[in-house]
């Protein structure tokens, strides 16, 4: 008999209907809705500290040589063998900015003698363009010895750039610091 009471009772709410109309979507969503973060500006304030630590943490790696906290496009024995192969060798475009500005400082004291500002201006671009193939040729043997030890497939994503950008710049200026000496190549 109880189910006859409970059917009865279900066809009463029915027909009265249920009271209420029914909520937007919008209202229930923002009824559910709850601040993740019980003080919005305390957790961005905390957030902050922690990457400000973060990138303490990996600059400090960096300037070290500690591969475990480095950033993410320096880990990885690749990468060090890249930086390795980099640092041991010495290339002309370490020169290339130093050189740069040594010829813009000479063309402002011999611009009056146009055979010695176009000898000046070949001269910069003799020595851009003989880094530029100097850069390339070192790439292509660093490309081969790191296929021979690692594999073509563990060369990675982005290699080229970060080999040119690290071939390009001053060896003091390198970061993460150079850990080998010149002539101390990678086995």
């Amino acid at each position: 008999m109880a189910r006859k009471d409970d059917h009865e009772e279900l066809a009463a709410e029915a027909a009265a209907g249920k009271g209420h109309p029914t909520p937007k979507r919008k209202e229930r969503e923002s009824a559910q809705r709850r601040a993740l973060i019980a003080d919005p500006k305390a957790g961005a304030k905390e957030r902050r500290q922690r990457l400000k630590e973060q990138r303490a943490k990996e600059q400090q790696a960096m300037l070290s040589g500690d591969e475990r906290h480095m950033p993410a496009e320096h880990k990885g024995p690749v990468r060090r063998y890249l930086r390795d192969s980099i640092d041991a060798r010495t290339s002309l475009g370490e020169f290339a900015l130093p050189g740069s500005i040594l010829f813009v400082i000479a063309s402002l004291f011999f611009n009056t003698n146009p055979n010695v500002g176009s000898l000046i201006i070949f001269g910069f671009y003799a020595l851009v363009f003989a880094a530029i193939g100097d850069t390339l040729w070192a790439m292509r043997s660093i490309k081969k010895r790191v296929t021979e030890k690692f594999g073509a497939e563990n060369l990675g994503r982005g290699w080229r750039l970060y080999s040119a950008a690290r071939i390009m710049n001053l060896r003091r200026l390198r970061v993460p610091r150079p850990v080998v000496k010149r002539g101390e190549y990678p086995v």
